[in-house]
């Protein structure tokens, strides 16, 4: 412990975590002069574990009410500064050494809140981890209580209070999204509490933030509705409505409006004029529209513009730094300005190595440009990736099928779909293959049927088998046709061919 005088309690709340536990105060329960757990009702091992770290172990009855809970926490504690963590947040070695700087040196009388990253895990290795901006260490008063069923948040405004907001380059791991089961069953309880908010005050801004956000993978219409009533609302530039803004456009694309989605955008900037994220969906619905010109200056005013800590409300990262130079270098491609492409793509990959999207986009130039050797050199390192054998497997049968022999393709695509029975590029694939080979009418409806029970989402894939199904009502004889779109690299559906 070190010589400061300031005392801090970390406050937890924890419900069945003996799997979670330890690995989550390990490294940090030294930093505090104080632990304190409440435990809502746990039947393993969680309230044992938690009395090797600290004697301060109590019950609390859960009432569905996670603002209650944490209430109960800052009761039983006595410190000066109050930092919380849930049983799935993590802190590696470096992280843990910038909190204990923060405690030993930044600590005083004056009242202060002090804000962070929450870096959440994706479910899937392919995409990018989003951000949350917690509120973590503030200096207590009996004045602060948190608020909320669910996405509890301290009450009143701390700066009503005469309190300092302070970001710190400090993120903690959230380790509770990265399993599918357990983020649909969190996801479903903060609906059920949402909503139970929602009937006590169905006009409360950030409820219908947090409904519409949590519904939005769930049922796109009522997401909307509450989303929309929340920018109805004139707020002025509130941070937390770059979310909402985001969120709507998001969903008008998924919803196949593209033009919807620009004007979403254009009222998000409006009042948050540099947002990369609203700047991204903006490209991102451009790009869907075929608009490469406005694509390519959306994408470098992000590239571009000015950085800087802004407030995250469940944003995705890195967009500034591999996002939009990644479509960029897909516009590029689609431009046939295959250098420019080449060369950003290269730089990509040289940053990201790992990053079997960028790997695949450059290797769809080559595939593009008929450049056989940079193609081979592509193939031979994503095969050394994790995961990077289906895309390398998907770029050798598009190569096949447009440079080489298009019956070899064949074998590859059917190995694909056997490997990868949920991805959507080699089903897509086989419908092209499909198609150049002149197969029966009835096989090419079921193969883009098969694609789009993958894809719904996929814009293209309706027309092409609205065509088919035509062709093969009226038996128009067989013409072979391109069934595969251009990649899509925006973080709101799967990346098609």
């Amino acid at each position: 412990m070190s010589d400061r005088t300031a005392r801090v309690s970390l406050c937890m709340i924890v419900r069945d975590e003996e799997r979670n536990l330890a690995a989550c105060l390990s490294p940090v329960a030294d930093l505090f002069d104080e632990i304190v757990i409440v435990d809502t009702g746990s039947k393993d091992n969680t309230k044992q574990i938690a009395s090797n770290f600290t004697p301060h172990v109590y019950d609390f009855e859960w009432c569905d009410d996670f603002a209650a809970a944490r209430n109960e926490s800052l009761r039983h504690a006595t410190g000066d500064w109050i930092f919380w963590l849930d049983a799935d947040d993590r802190l590696c070695p470096a992280e843990a050494a910038k909190l204990r700087r923060l405690l030993d040196h930044e600590l005083t009388d004056h009242p202060r809140v002090f804000l962070s990253d929450t870096v959440l895990a994706p479910v899937e290795n392919d995409q990018e981890p989003a951000l949350v901006t917690h509120t973590r260490l503030f200096r207590r008063s009996p004045s602060l209580r948190w608020e909320g069923r669910v996405h509890e948040q301290l009450k009143p405004e701390p700066a009503t209070l005469g309190y300092e907001q302070v970001f710190v380059n400090l993120q903690i791991q959230h380790v509770g999204y990265c399993d599918e089961v357990i983020r649909v069953r969190k996801e479903r309880r903060s609906i059920r509490l949402l909503r139970m908010d929602y009937v006590v005050d169905p006009n409360k801004p950030t409820t219908l933030l947090h409904l519409g956000m949590s519904l939005a993978c769930v049922n796109r219409t009522e997401a909307q509705r509450h989303l929309e009533r929340l920018v109805a609302m004139d707020l002025g530039p509130v941070p937390y409505l770059r979310r909402a803004y985001c969120t709507l456009a998001e969903l008008l694309l998924l919803n196949r409006k593209p033009a919807e989605a620009v004007k979403m955008t254009e009222r998000g900037l409006a009042l948050f004029p540099d947002d990369e994220h609203l700047l991204f969906v903006q490209a991102s619905a451009w790009y869907r529209a075929g608009n490469y010109p406005l694509v390519t200056t959306a994408l470098r005013r992000i590239i571009g513009g000015p950085s800087g800590w802004r407030q995250q409300f469940g944003a995705t990262a890195n967009v500034r730094c591999k996002l939009a130079p990644r479509l960029l270098g897909t516009v590029y491609r689609l431009q046939k300005a295959f250098g420019d492409a080449e060369c950003l793509l290269q730089d990509m990959v040289r940053r990201f190595p790992t990053d079997n999207i960028s790997w695949y986009d450059l290797g769809m130039v080559y595939v593009d440009a008929a450049h056989s050797e940079g193609f081979a050199w592509v193939v031979r390192e994503l095969s050394r990736l994790a995961n990077g054998q289906i895309d390398a497997g998907v770029l050798t049968a598009l190569w096949s099928l447009r440079h080489g022999d298009v019956q070899a393709a064949g074998p590859i695509i059917d190995q694909l779909v056997a490997d990868a029975p949920l991805l959507a590029s080699p089903r897509m694939l086989r419908c092209e293959w499909l198609s150049r080979c002149g197969a029966p009418w009835a096989e090419q409806a079921q193969a883009l049927r098969d694609f789009i029970r993958i894809d719904p989402d996929n814009g293209e894939a309706p027309g092409f088998l609205a065509a088919v199904e035509r062709a093969q009502a009226e038996t128009i004889p067989l013409v072979a046709y391109s069934a595969a779109p251009p990649a899509l690299a925006v973080p709101l559906a799967a990346s098609a061919i």
